[in-house]
């Protein structure tokens, strides 16, 4: 993978991920962007840049998309995804909060996706819209570049004073405790879904 390409992902995935289709997996391109910007390769201003213009692109598109057909898609997307709760509180919030709700909104996955569809029918017109998304987008890349560039850099020094130190039984340890965890936490989760199923 060249910086070039990381570059090119982190702004397809956030331009998709701006427009409020859930699931993006932005993280990973967070990951790896982290990864050149601590080798010389990338820069976090340039990473920075390139990924609030795609996430503002995708905020605009999906603006776009609300304002032309939004009863349609606000429903199909409630319901695709479970969001009616998410729907709800956005337009309590807009309400109370008005325009800040555009930027406060890029933190809650609940209600990012109706906030974005939705601007355009609460009443936001296209340039306050883009103006506080514009502030949304950059707060929001600035602070996952910068935790994944930092905890990365974080990981890397600790992952080299593991090596260092690390002997057969560490390591023997280490495997079982992430095993033993892993184990513990899908145990949890096929009983909570298993209590689920049963409840009538």
């Amino acid at each position: 993978m060249t910086p070039e390409y990381v570059y090119f992902l982190l702004f397809v995935l956030l331009l998709i991920e701006g427009i409020g289709v859930p699931g993006i997996p932005f993280e990973a391109v967070f990951l790896a962007a982290g990864y050149f910007i601590q080798t010389g390769e990338m820069s976090f201003v340039g990473a920075v840049a390139v990924g609030t213009l795609g996430n503002l692109a995708g905020n605009l598109i999906g603006y776009w998309l609300g304002a032309k057909t939004v009863p349609v898609l606000l429903r199909r997307f409630t319901r695709s995804w479970g969001m009616e709760r998410g729907q709800n509180i956005a337009m309590s919030w807009f309400e109370r909060y008005g325009a800040a709700v555009v930027v406060i909104s890029r933190w809650f996955g609940l209600i990012r996706t109706p906030t974005i569809v939705g601007a355009a029918a609460m009443g936001m017109k296209p340039g306050p819209y883009t103006f506080y998304s514009a502030i949304g987008a950059f707060t929001w890349t600035l602070a996952w570049q910068y935790a994944s560039w930092k905890g990365l850099g974080i990981l890397a020094r600790w992952w080299r004073c593991y090596r260092q130190h690390s002997t057969w039984w560490l390591d023997t340890l280490l495997i079982a405790g992430l095993v033993l965890v892993t184990g513990i936490l899908i145990f949890m989760y096929c009983k909570k879904h298993l209590r689920t199923r049963k409840k009538p």
